[in-house]
């Protein structure tokens, strides 16, 4: 779905997104941090 609450950006799209670059989007890979060892599966 495109044009919900998060803009022009699809879930779907984010969670390639996150795969591929580890953020929802590539200008975001800075904001990011490593997970703690807590919140690993």
């Amino acid at each position: 779905m495109r044009g919900g609450p998060n803009g022009d950006l699809s879930l779907s799209h984010a969670r390639l997104n996150f795969a591929v670059y580890g953020a929802c989007h590539p200008r975001y890979q800075e904001s990011v941090r490593a997970p703690r060892p807590e919140e690993l599966p």
